[in-house]
């Protein structure tokens, strides 16, 4: 493959050229291409990650490909052992990515791809479709209005050009539906999943490793800084009507994450004199071990397709309080797992805040609620389990591998 044509290969890619595949047969193994825009940290990357690594080698050969270079996860790829390859992608339109997957994969002749994130669906539709590739998924992972009729038309020709569209809730899955029409069988909900005992860990870490004070209260999030989506800018105004209330134990907002409005926040913080409580912590990579030393979570989005974070926080025993919004109450059983608000109510987000702080012993049963509902609703194998058997079911439809049949789910 020509690097300068294609855009370089990742540390990590495996070998120079195609990994070997068995004849196509009753037996043989399908090629994957999971395709998407970048390799940052967030929850899209991750998920495609935990998908790359856990689908059964023995029946799929697995390749991440990234429109863009290489970016913050691309070593924890290499790690598990994930090929990768990057087209070097530069800005948010580089049309040359597109002749750069048209050649990869006109080389290579995956079986499948599947896509994640807009411009991956657009270009991985597209060029699976003008290559007759035999199985082409798109997915849609969030709630957000067209940018203009350009990018709507976009999505309804996506929608078209593949054999299924996951969606991470049935929030995303309805809205989906009704946003870029064409066939609803073809729109398979699949909620994301997670390594639930990675988050049940002790925490090697201390509240002073990161900046916070021993023996307060602490409330956290875990977010892409990007104002209004996330709703920061509601919890800050919250926190300092909770500040004012009488009766409240002192308490600490550890917030994990950057994005375009970080500077906005922190001045935000400063103008609301929360700066001496609010400790921003930057994009971290450890979360896993920030989790176990929070008192409480928070995700106060104004627009949220799933809400990964949120199954997270409830893995390590946190509990949470969160916004009413789009996949969020498919996550958090209200009252049970966790304490669901209206969005853009700062009132509302400050009460359910100091009634758990005030509230130790129903704080606790959230967690433990939480914990188990997460570790039966959203564990990773799970989900890994229902793309393997849409892909045979597609694979199948598709005369490719048709000795392959779907695994029964088995829940963890």
């Amino acid at each position: 493959m020509d690097g300068h044509a294609q855009g370089k290969q990742a540390a990590c890619l495996l070998s120079q050229t195609p990994p070997s595949l068995e004849a196509k047969g009753p037996a043989c193994k399908a090629t994957v291409f999971l395709v998407t825009v970048g390799l940052g940290i967030g929850g899209t990357e991750v998920q495609l990650m935990e998908i790359a690594e856990h689908l059964d080698r023995e029946r799929f050969v697995v390749t991440v490909v990234a429109l863009k270079g290489e970016g913050a996860i691309v070593g924890e790829m290499c790690r598990r052992g994930i090929r990768v390859v990057t087209l070097n992608g530069v800005g948010r339109m580089d049309v040359r990515v597109f002749f750069r997957f048209f050649s990869l994969v006109r080389t290579e002749q995956p079986d499948i791809i599947h896509s994640f994130l807009p411009m991956a669906n657009y270009v991985g539709m597209v060029v699976g479709h003008m290559l007759r590739v035999s199985v082409l998924v798109a997915s849609y992972r969030n709630i957000e209005q067209w940018r203009n009729r350009f990018w709507g038309w976009a999505d309804r020709l996506v929608v078209r050009l593949a054999q299924a569209t996951t969606c991470c809730s049935e929030a995303v899955r309805r809205f989906a539906v009704e946003s870029f029409g064409g066939d609803t069988a073809k729109y398979i909900r699949i909620y994301n999943g997670i390594a639930i005992e990675r988050f049940r860990r002790v925490s090697s870490m201390t509240k002073t490793d990161l900046g916070l004070r021993e023996g307060v209260s602490t409330i956290g999030t875990v977010c892409r800084l990007e104002e209004p989506t996330k709703g920061l800018t509601v919890l800050l105004k919250g926190l300092a009507q909770l500040k004012q209330m009488s009766n409240i134990p002192p308490f600490q907002l550890l917030m994990v994450g950057d994005g375009p409005s970080a500077k906005a926040l922190r001045r935000l913080s400063e103008e609301l004199a929360l700066d001496e409580i609010v400790v921003f912590a930057g994009l971290r990579c450890d979360v896993e071990q920030i989790l176990p030393l929070l008192d409480l979570f928070v995700l106060p989005s104004l627009i949220e397709g799933f809400g990964i974070a949120l199954v997270e926080a409830m893995a390590a025993g946190c509990p949470v309080v969160a916004t009413a919004v789009g996949g969020i109450p498919e996550v958090v059983q209200a009252g049970r797992t966790g304490v669901l608000v209206p969005a853009g109510d700062s009132n509302a987000l400050a009460d359910a805040l100091a009634d758990l702080l005030k509230d130790r012993s129903k704080a606790g049963a959230l967690g433990r609620n939480g914990q188990r509902w997460a570790a039966t609703q959203f564990a990773v194998s799970t989900m890994v389990q229902h793309h393997e058997n849409l892909y045979e079911r597609l694979l199948q439809e598709a005369g490719v591998c048709s000795g392959m049949a779907p695994k029964a789910m088995v829940r963890t």
